[in-house]
């Protein structure tokens, strides 16, 4: 048991229960031999389905198991900041969930907390570790496109509950942006290598949060990502980066398996990829940075970058006004 880092569950969220679950037990590093809720019942429930040796009916009490190397926290936005702050002071490492938290003064004090504790914070980002973003981003950076004058990262859903999915509640940090614009805003930073310098949107609002949002991301060199997400249409996973001499199209940025269209000119191409399950790419490469001490890929700034675009983007269609992104 010595490689093998010991994970505890924030909440039976479906994230975790669906995805981080499964990708533990794939895993040859990770296992998660805890899982907390508010409610006992919920834990009992869920550790029996899972196989889970523990089960805690608050999530404070997880927190104080001396045999938990690390936590997940898939809790609801709103309680990111608070729940990883917690895990900090326990002396866990925290792989948070997307977003890394709801403003940037939270992203700061996540952060603060985590290096004063000296363990490790890292967003939960799973899409950029798929092979088909990784190749976009490498065309891009060779220059395959040419100079980069626009790119479009949409993301939709339906949602069913408007009442009762936490998504809906504008109390949780919820919303379409918060939950799927996030992935878009961080797939266009990944692909261009850039951060974004003003933002402009649109919104609807529905239950007192964006229902669906339409917004530009500025770059340095004047170029600009139009990003596009909502909770009430169809499922689309779409990034799209057109430059000078061409464009490159990811027609699913989710999908392990997947296609990366390039059209230069008149010549078209089509690279198609299979990958392994990305969240146990980034479970596996979590747990070897716990192990052997070494800095993850993306840092907890990266997060904090991440959150400093959303909150422009909120800001922006909720005054109308172009706003600086402000780390």
């Amino acid at each position: 048991m010595a490689d093998i880092v010991r994970y505890g569950v924030l909440s039976t969220a479906q994230i975790a229960l669906n995805r981080h679950l499964p990708a533990a037990q794939a895993a040859a590093n990770s296992q998660v031999v805890a899982i907390a809720s508010r409610d006992q019942a919920k834990a009992d429930k869920s550790a029996g389905e899972h196989g889970i040796a523990k089960a805690y009916g608050s999530y404070q009490a997880l927190l104080h198991d001396p045999d938990i190397d690390a936590v997940i926290n898939p809790l609801p936005n709103s309680m990111h900041c608070e729940w990883s702050i917690k895990a900090a002071q326990a002396g866990k490492h925290i792989l948070c969930e997307k977003p890394l938290s709801v403003t940037v003064d939270e992203s700061r004090k996540m952060i603060d907390a985590a290096k004063h504790n000296g363990v490790l914070l890292v967003e939960a980002f799973t899409h950029r570790l798929n092979p088909q973003l990784q190749c976009a981003r490498r065309l891009v950076q060779q220059g395959e496109i040419g100079e980069v004058k626009l790119a479009r990262a949409e993301l939709t859903f339906s949602i069913r509950d408007w009442q009762g999915d936490v998504r809906a509640q504008a109390d949780l940090g919820g919303g379409a942006l918060m939950d799927a614009g996030c992935y878009c805003v961080s797939a266009v930073r990944f692909v261009l290598n850039a951060e974004p310098v003003a933002a402009q949107a649109f919104q609807h609002v529905r239950n007192g949060v964006d229902a669906t949002l339409s917004g530009l991301l500025r770059f340095p060199g004047d170029s600009v990502a139009h990003i596009v997400t909502g909770m009430e249409e169809p499922f689309r996973c779409v990034l799209e980066v057109v430059g000078s001499h061409g464009a490159i199209t990811v027609p699913n940025m989710f999908d392990e398996g997947a296609d990366v269209h390039i059209a230069i000119g008149n010549d078209e191409r089509v690279e198609r990829f299979s990958g392994p399950d990305r969240f146990q790419v980034q479970l596996e490469r979590f747990s070897d940075c716990i192990h052997q001490g070494k800095a993850p890929e993306f840092p907890p700034e990266d997060g904090l970058k991440n959150v400093a675009a959303l909150q422009a983007l909120k800001q922006a269609a909720d005054s109308g006004a172009l706003v600086e992104v402000k780390y």
